[in-house]
């Protein structure tokens, strides 16, 4: 018998292949359908069957009108739970989810096209839960014998797998290149050994200030890589294949002018990247910008150096911190004045080693730190022993430190030495003991009192005491001192509302005049509705425990006094050698400026007289001489009243926008002279160009006498720095410096001289205070330094160490950006002729006669109408009147009810816009407003020019001439 598997096909009929599904063809009932046995199908359906059973492809067909569903084994897992009844269903039937994605298709092949899709999108419900699946098919039409089409044939493939792999592969890459590109870390990837970018992130391409480098060699787009090392280091790393990690490397990055940007300080890491050879292929670069980490490093470091200096100022604490094992971490200054060791020998130690031997056998010291650890701290007070092995009494705190997270890291210890007090106190108490049993020998008096007090009943009346309250009880009156009735009748009324004991002391007149001092205690007696029923009282004698007191209060002085003895008298005769050198001082300036005044008036009351005398005379051809002669001396004088301003801090100012490169530059060659050939000057500016709202003049000035004391500091020569530097102050810098937070301009003028030590330096701004030998300076130029910057809303800072030289930092307030720093006046009006129209009117307020005389004379010489007043009221009258007003030109301090801001403001109220110029000799600051002033408001220092009386009154009616003028009130 033959064993052929196609004799076994033969036998089976058709289809004649093998699987399953050819077993569901042979076995289905087709007779129920409307194929009909498949003996009976034609021929085409029968060979497209055939085709479809063998093919190892997933396949299905349709055929007839109803769509009649036919498939092979590699169709069957896609059907899932349909495939018991798939085989012989109608198409629409068993794909009723999946129609509409079919439809097209089908009924394109039965009217004869053919179609293929790729990755086509199908939803359906295969597994009774809606799923969206992928596939990859084509439709073909299978034609009858006579041509016509009979049915569908469908070659299909689930790409689902496919698709969301690839989607999550997709996915990958896109979070992957959002994580390159939102990287806070700056990457780069560098191709072959030319280390070409090939990619680069937003980090990267800020680090290297935007610069294109994409597809350019690292050389060519960032050549500074070359001259700080990078290069190398990069070829290194590409050869050998190693990691090079580098912590806190300096990169000096180009600006994008050309020059150097501030320096940064990076993290790196240069990663080889190596083929399936292990050969290198590029190399991938990362990294982090840590410049404001090592910043803030710093700035911690400096901070910890700060409180451990400020710790160490407290000499009279023992502060010392502790691990949890107890061992000691830290110890500062005053644990060495207290207990003797230094920081070195506690170190690793634990406090143990001063407790006494009975306190350590008894493990007091571990008992304390369990109790601290449990409830966050303890105090208390016991004796200690010193490094000398003296027994000393402290009083302590012991508390618990912790992390931000609340987790116990350690102990702090603080500790005071009460050995003095301690013996204070117990003398104290040894005094009350005595006073006590003083006072439970004598006398007292008992009594009762009605609850409104009114009413008394006497209980006790016997010895000394009983003789202070008379027979009457008319003790409000009788018993205290009317000086202490108020006192008495207040705690009387807090027992009243409280209902509770009181006691108080108050002293009680005798008839010869003198007083006692008495102890009144009282306690209610409350009834069952808990109402004060009774009073219960006693009267007891404290003169003597009162004098007591105050013996031992003078005791306790006195023993402060005698610790301080010492100290006094070494300090005492520091005072009296700095009073006497102040006295010297104070003697050179005042006999100085009484010679210069003298010199002064000398020449100015000559140059009149000898004017005077040339006039009477005839004489009037060289009267020009005698004239500048009291013009030059009244000049002098002028100036010597200002230093005596600015030393007083009361100096009137004009602030104005000064740029300091610009100042100090245009100083040079007065410094230089100043100083001499043997100090070598440089300069430095780093503001910006940035404007301060001082005044100009004054400013050159201090900036002067800075260079002038360096000079002195530099007897045998050095280096002088001037620098200026823009800087932000805010929160505890701004409060150090007693400075509201804003922005500021730091000049600064460093020297390579002797220094100072701290104590020369806490005293260099007091007034007669110097260093310099006698006659050589009264110690003023710092004083008025200081005086002018803080009157300018400023700030002196002085940097000095012995033999290290000193730097004098000048905070002025810097002016907002992009506010242009007004040129000088008088250059202003110099360039253009000042417009005039019809005459102005002026009105002129001044107090003194002769002032307000010549200068109505000067302004009416200069055109102008004026209308002078002597006081505020009689100018405000003429401002509320129709007259018209151009100007008004006050004196700041007025006598009588106004001074001339009031004028000026009350004048705006119906002028509003009115220029308004306010003429002082003194510190305008503070009745101008402090700096405070409106727009269309000047100062103008007395002494003045009539010419500059008449510039400054043309320039600020000019500069308001574009502006409204102000409306005449109108009458009525």
């Amino acid at each position: 018998m033959s064993t052929s598997p196609y004799l076994g096909k033969a036998q089976r009929g058709f289809p004649f292949t093998v699987g399953e599904a050819a077993d569901r063809v042979r076995c289905h009932d087709w007779h129920a359908g409307p194929l009909g046995h498949p003996d009976g199908w034609p021929l085409a359906l029968r060979h497209a069957t055939s085709l479809m059973l063998a093919s190892p492809e997933s396949m299905y067909l349709v055929w007839g009108d109803e769509l009649v569903f036919l498939f092979n084994d590699a169709y069957s897992p896609i059907l899932g739970p349909r495939l018991e009844q798939a085989m012989g269903a109608p198409l629409r039937t068993l794909w009723a989810d999946a129609w509409d994605a079919v439809k097209g298709p089908v009924e394109q092949a039965l009217a004869g096209g053919s179609s293929r899709y790729v990755d086509m999108p199908v939803r359906m419900n295969r597994y009774g839960v809606e799923e969206e699946t992928w596939w990859t098919f084509s439709f073909s039409p299978i034609h009858r014998e006579d041509g016509s089409i009979g049915g569908v044939f469908c070659v299909t493939r689930e790409v689902t797998q496919a698709i969301v792999a690839q989607r999550r592969l997709a996915h990958e890459n896109e979070r992957l290149i959002a994580l390159f590109e939102k990287s806070p870390m700056f990457m780069a990837f560098l191709s072959g050994p030319e280390h070409r970018v090939e990619l680069a992130n937003p980090r990267y391409a800020e680090m290297v200030g935007n610069r294109p480098v994409i597809g350019q060699r690292l050389a060519d787009a960032i050549p500074e890589v070359i001259d700080q090392g990078y290069l190398p280091l990069l070829d290194q790393v590409y050869r050998s294949g190693e990691t090079y990690i580098g912590t806190e490397v300096t990169y000096d990055p180009v600006a994008a002018d050309g020059g150097t940007a501030e320096p940064r300080k990076l993290d790196i890491v240069f990663q080889p990247v190596k083929d399936e050879a292990g050969q290198s292929i590029g190399v991938f670069v990362q990294g982090l910008d840590v410049t404001s980490q090592v910043a803030l490093q710093r700035r911690l470091r400096r901070s910890e150096a700060r409180h451990r200096q400020i710790m160490d100022s407290a000499m009279d604490y023992a502060i010392f911190a502790m691990d949890l094992e107890g061992r000691i971490t830290l110890w500062n200054e005053g644990a060495r004045h207290t207990l003797g060791w230094t920081e070195a020998e506690m170190l690793g130690q634990t406090p143990e080693r001063f407790y006494l031997e009975k306190d350590r056998r008894a493990g007091r010291f571990q008992h304390g730190m369990k109790v601290a650890l449990a409830e966050g701290g303890l105090s208390g007070e016991r004796p200690l022993l010193r490094k000398t092995g003296e027994t000393f009494w402290a009083q302590g705190a012991l508390t618990l430190l912790r992390d931000e997270e609340g987790t116990a890291i350690g102990f702090v210890i603080v500790l005071r030495d009460r050995t003095l007090e301690r013996a204070a106190v117990d003398a104290l108490a040894a005094s009350e003991r005595r006073l006590g049993a003083l006072v439970a020998a004598s006398s007292q008096v008992l009594y009762a009192l009605s609850a409104d007090w009114r009413e008394r009943r006497q209980i006790l009346r016997q010895g000394d005491t009983a003789q202070l309250l008379p027979p009457d009880w008319n003790w409000r009156e009788a018993f205290v001192h009317p000086d202490d009735r108020a006192m008495v009748d207040a705690a009387i009324a807090e027992a009243d509302r409280q209902k509770k004991p009181f006691e108080i002391q108050h002293r009680t007149p005798l008839r010869n005049g003198s007083h006692r001092w008495v102890l009144m205690r009282v306690v209610p007696m409350l009834d069952a509705d808990g109402a004060v029923s009774e009073w219960f009282g006693t009267a007891t004698d404290i003169t003597g425990k009162r004098e007591a007191e105050e013996r031992l209060q003078q005791l306790t002085v006195t023993l402060e006094e005698r610790v301080r003895e010492r100290s006094a008298e070494l300090l005492m005769t520091e005072e009296k050698l700095r009073q006497s050198q102040k006295m010297e001082a104070v003697g050179q300036l005042t006999g100085g400026i009484a010679h210069d005044f003298n010199n002064l008036l000398t020449s100015v009351s000559m140059g009149l007289e000898l004017l005077e005398m040339r006039v009477a005379q005839g004489r009037i051809d060289d009267l020009g001489r005698y004239v500048e002669m009291a013009r030059s001396g009244a000049d002098r004088a002028a100036a010597l009243t200002q230093r005596l301003l600015a030393f007083s801090r009361r100096q009137t100012l004009a602030p104005t926008g000064v740029v300091v490169e610009q100042m100090v530059l245009g100083m040079m060659e007065i410094i230089t002279r100043s100083l001499g050939p043997s100090i070598a000057i440089s300069t430095a500016f780093d503001d910006g160009g940035a404007a301060v709202q001082v005044d100009g003049p004054q400013l050159e000035n201090a900036l002067l006498n800075l260079c002038i004391n360096a000079r002195d500091a530099m007897p045998d020569g050095g280096t002088l720095a001037i620098s200026s530097h823009a800087v932000e102050l805010a929160g505890t810098d701004a409060a150090a410096l007693e400075l509201p937070a804003g922005p500021y301009v730091r000049l600064s003028v460093r020297d390579s001289g002797t220094g100072m030590e701290a104590d020369v330096v806490a005293k260099v701004f007091e007034p007669f205070f110097t260093t310099k030998p006698i006659g050589q300076g009264t110690g003023l130029g710092l004083s008025m330094i200081y005086g002018f910057t803080r009157q300018s809303g400023g700030q002196v800072q002085v940097d000095s160490r012995p033999m290290q030289g000193t730097t004098m930092h000048l905070y002025l307030p810097r002016m907002a950006e992009g506010t242009q720093a007004p040129a000088d006046p008088a250059a202003a009006v110099a360039e253009k002729e000042v417009r005039r129209g019809p005459m102005r009117t002026v009105l002129l307020v001044e107090d003194e006669t002769a002032v307000r005389v010549l200068v109505s004379e000067v302004l009416v010489s200069a055109g102008y109408r004026v209308i002078e007043a002597s006081e505020g009221p009689p100018a405000l009258d003429v401002l509320r009147s129709v007259e018209p007003i151009d100007l008004l030109l006050t004196d700041v301090g007025l006598t009588g009810p106004l001074n001339g801001r009031q004028v000026a403001d009350a004048g705006r109220q119906c002028r509003p816009g009115l220029p308004v110029m306010f003429i002082t000799g003194y510190a305008a600051s503070a009745a101008v407003g402090a700096g405070h002033m409106e727009a269309g408001m000047e100062v103008l220092a007395k002494p003045f020019s009539a010419a500059e009386l008449v510039r400054r009154a043309d320039a600020l009616l000019s500069r308001s001439e574009d502006a409204p003028r102000s409306p005449r009130p109108t009458a009525g």
